[in-house]
């Protein structure tokens, strides 16, 4: 039970600072003593940036993928052939083919799109209800932002800036390491831009505590057997957080973010990797 509890606080101090940035929207609390829920107001210039840079991710992802297939069809190594018969056939063929390769590759890229924008409206319409207390409101974010005064304003800019500090360094990795490449390793890369997890990760040691805690004998050597649980648990964070905020406008909002607090460290772990000796010593 101790190893377990231990296992769900930060670790190291890299994840101490995220923390505490993530938590950063409380300092909110001092400008919206009357309506703690408008606290939630500052994650909407962070909704949208981390939206573009997942567009952004994904885009690149999909546009190398995809000329790498088309490098694959063999389009670029066909020669035109001499006789004007071939050549004809030649002119109207590749046109024609690349055409085609072209279409299905905005297909995809707009199934993607909607794919990831349809998490991106989950998100809204929760800091819509965040932020009214009801779903049939019309929330509009720059009309409120308008409406603030110029101290409340410059909150929802200064917790921008530790988004950045949260995101921009992922950003700028994302374009050094050129980690668009690594598209083929998993389809991860091509549907969310994220990069495979890892079979020994650091959230697997959250797991085994747990797993020694419940005395379970059984030992999964895929992070992809739990999908079912990770799947209700999101269900259950996501209205769990609306019902929250809903019926407890005061304190709701403090518990949405320590909990998103708990979820954005937990799911960063799942991609950071650890020795095989100190594999050994979780199990």
């Amino acid at each position: 039970m101790y190893n377990f509890l231990l296992s769900l606080l930060p670790w190291t101090k890299k994840e101490w600072t995220d923390f505490f940035a993530d938590l950063a929207p409380l300092l909110g609390l001092f400008l919206f003593a009357s309506e703690p829920r408008n606290i939630m107001i500052a994650l909407y210039p962070e909704l949208y940036f981390v939206f573009g840079f997942g567009m952004l991710r994904l885009i690149s992802c999909a546009i190398y993928a995809a000329i790498q297939q088309g490098k694959g069809a063999g389009l670029q190594d066909l020669d035109i052939p001499k006789p004007i018969i071939g050549k004809i056939f030649y002119f109207i063929f590749v046109p024609f083919f690349g055409t085609i390769l072209l279409i299905a590759l905005v297909c995809i890229i707009s199934l993607l799109i909607g794919f990831n924008f349809f998490f991106y409206l989950m998100i809204e319409l929760f800091l819509s209800v965040a932020t009214t207390g009801a779903l049939e409101t019309n929330f509009n974010f720059l009309t409120l932002y308008q409406s603030l005064n110029s101290q409340e304003q410059y909150y929802i800019w200064g917790i921008f800036l530790f988004a950045l500090y949260r995101y921009l360094p992922k950003l700028f990795d994302f374009f050094e390491t050129k980690a668009y490449k690594k598209y083929n390793e998993s389809w991860a890369w091509v549907v969310m831009g994220m990069p495979k997890i890892p079979k020994q990760n650091q959230f697997q040691k959250m797991l085994n505590s747990l797993r020694s805690l419940l005395g379970a004998v059984k030992n999964p050597s895929d992070l992809w057997e739990y999908t079912p649980l990770f799947y209700f648990g999101f269900l259950f964070f996501y209205f769990g957080s609306l019902i929250l905020m809903i019926k407890l406008p005061v304190s709701g909002p403090i518990i949405t973010l320590v909990i998103k607090a708990f979820v954005e460290m937990y799911f960063f772990r799942m991609f950071k990797a650890i020795p095989n000796q100190q594999m050994k010593l979780l199990k």
